[in-house]
This record gives structure tokens, sequence and C-alpha cells, in this order.
């Protein structure tokens, strides 16, 4: 993964006060020739504006600009800029280089060809080896270290993207799903409306006064089309998923699901409260893929458990309860089956609520208002 950049003008405006600075200190320290000095300060200054995009570059072309100003004379022992531009450039080379070692190598040698070109007297100090090696090695490792830290920091940001991929893309595929049922529901009703039309025209011909009650029967369930038809349309708007024709379960059918489930090693007691009536078919829908996927999930996830299903029938709402006293306290192992519960019950303005248990296991509960009943 390269982590080279791009020359910003942060990098310029930084690459142009080092060359002020660097110039304040040939007139000020008197470096001669001074006009080999200015020179060799203004391209240490290009050097440091590249110190991102370009850091092997950058340290190259700085570098060989100290060995040609040695070569011809001007002496480094005084001037602290070019130890800001050893600091600069070669911190960059350690972070975000991918050849650093190669970057480390290329300063050490370089560096001993300054100190050579620049001791030509014979009067080499060796007090000079160990600040030059500080200089050189310290700014490079720091960097190298912090390079670990910017990859895992990347890494881990690249795994952010992707989960919020993955949550994006189940909660969409959630929301096909609904709105291919939805659709079920609404061509169940017409369905009905039909039959029960017809009955009203035969019922009409022998006794006019009672046709009413299918007539009526058609009236409310193409009022529930309608309901149900609205919230497609939301749906369709967003998904854009071609839909199917199924027949879908409503809640007289939970029965059903508890023995499977049990069949499939997951001991479960259903218990109904309340007065219990039909409901709109899109909202009994819900609330057994609600069950179905909570005692899914137990199953696959509880261990060794045994759950509860609870229904309640309240005149404004059905309450859903499915309780299971396993081990496991997270329920849903990592996966996106929450994410499209909650989309799901959304679509019909009701809430989610789902953590672990105090005593245990993992608890899902869920609220959905019925506005009539059918």
């Amino acid at each position: 993964m390269s982590l080279h950049g791009r020359v910003t003008a942060t990098d310029v405006a930084i690459g142009a006060a080092f060359v002020v600075a660097a110039e304040l200190e040939v007139w000020w320290k008197d470096l001669t020739p001074t006009w080999l000095a200015a020179s060799a300060f203004v391209v240490l200054g290009v050097a440091v504006a590249l110190r991102r995009a370009g850091p092997l570059l950058g340290l190259v072309v700085g570098l060989g600009a100290l060995l040609a100003a040695v070569s011809g004379g001007v002496s480094l022992e005084s001037p602290l800029t070019p130890l800001f531009f050893f600091v600069l450039v070669l911190y960059n080379v350690g972070l975000r280089e991918e050849r650093a070692m190669l970057g480390l190598g290329v300063a050490g040698v370089l560096m001993s060809a300054v100190l050579i070109v620049a001791h030509q007297d014979g009067q080499f100090p060796v007090s000079d080896i160990p600040f030059v090696t500080v200089v050189v090695c310290t700014p490079w490792f720091v960097g190298y270290a912090m390079r670990g830290k910017l990859r895992r920091s990347d890494e881990l940001e690249r795994r952010a993207e992707r989960l919020e991929h993955e949550r994006a893309t189940a909660v969409a595929d959630e929301r096909a799903r609904i709105a291919r049922e939805l659709h079920d529901v609404i061509a169940h009703s017409v369905s009905v409306m039909v039959v029960q039309a017809g009955a009203a025209e035969e019922v009409l011909k022998r006794s006019p006064e009672a046709a009413l009650e299918p007539l009526r029967a058609v009236q409310e369930t193409g009022r529930q089309a309608l309901v149900e038809m609205s919230r497609l349309v939301g749906l369709l708007r967003e998904t854009g998923q071609e839909i199917g024709l199924t027949p879908q379960p409503r809640l007289d059918e939970l029965e059903e699901l508890v023995a499977s489930v049990e069949h499939a090693g997951l001991p479960v007691s259903l218990s109904l409260e309340g007065d219990r009536r039909r409901l709109p078919l899109g909202i009994e829908l819900t609330a057994y893929r609600v069950v179905q996927e909570a005692l899914t999930n137990a199953l696959k996830h509880a261990g060794e458990a045994s759950a509860e299903v609870r229904v309640r029938y309240e005149p404004d709402a059905l309450l859903l309860e499915v309780l299971d006293d396993g081990p496991g306290a997270n329920g849903y192992g990592g996966g996106h089956g929450l994410a499209g519960m909650r989309e799901r019950v959304g679509v019909f303005g009701g809430e989610v609520t789902a953590g672990p248990r105090a005593s245990g296991g993992f608890a899902v509960r869920v609220r959905l208002p019925v506005e009539e009943a059918g």
C-alpha cells in the first residue's frame, strides 16, 4: 500500500519558510561561497516540499545539494537549517516510503560522502560519527514506528467502511424482501376483494339487504390494501427490486413455526395474551418474520438453551417478546439480523429493543402499532 500523497499548498508553504530561514542563516553566518550556499539551501527547501509526495526523491535531491555545497567549500558546521531538513525528510522516508530501508541506506551513504568531502584536509573529527548517526537514524526510526500505527489505522478505517457497506447491503436486501412480501399482501387483499365482490353480486340478486355484509368486507379489505400499497410504493422508490407472488404467513402459523424450531433442537414455549383477533396482513406478516428471525438466531447462538415467545394483543398495538436463557450474550453473532428486523418493523412505525437479559440469555422486544383490526 502506497503511503505517498501529493504536494499540497501546505507543503509548498513549509518549503518556502525553510528557504527563508536558510537564506537568513547564509547571510547571518556569512557562509561562503555565498551563491553556492544560497543555491544549495533553495534546493533543500524544494526537498522539504517533496517530503510527503516523494520522500526518497526529496532525500536524494537534498543530500545531493549538500554534497555539492561542501564540495564547493561551504561549511556545514554552524548552520542549523540542514538539521531540520534531516528531521523532516527522514521522518517521512520512514513513515511513507515503501522502500524505507533503502532510504535509510541512501541517507547513510550520502551523509558519509558529505562528511568525507567536508574533511578532505584529513582532520576528520570522530565525534561527528555518533552525532550524524543520531541525526540520520532517529527521525527515520520515529517515522518507521509511526508507519505501523498509520497502517493499522488505515486497516481499521477500511474495515469500518466494509462493515458499513455490508450493513447497508443487508438493509437494502431486507427492504427488497419486505417490498416483495407487501406486494403479496396486496395481491392477496385484491383477490379477496374480487371474491367478496362476486359474492355480493350474487346475493344482491336474491336479497339486496344481505349483500351489505360482503360489500362492507370489500370496503374494509380495500382500505387495508391501500395502506399496504402506500408502504410498498415507499419501499420500491428506494429498492427498485422486482417483486413476486407467493403466499405469506400470518400469526395463525406461529404454532407451526415453533414446532419446526423445536424439531431443530431448541425447546420453545408460545403464549398468546389479550383479545386475539385478525390484524392487517402486513402487521401479521411482520410479526411472524420478527419471531422467525429471533428464534433462528436463538437456535444459532444461544447454545444449550430454551426460548419463550410471548404475543400480546392490545387495543392499539401488538407486543412481541422472544426470550432465551442461553449463555450467548450477543444474540445475533455479529450479523445483520437485528438491523433487518428494525428496518422491517420501522416500515409500520414500530419499535425494537434487543439486548442481553440480566438473568442471562438474550431478549428481543417489539411493539407494532395497530390502527385497525382486519
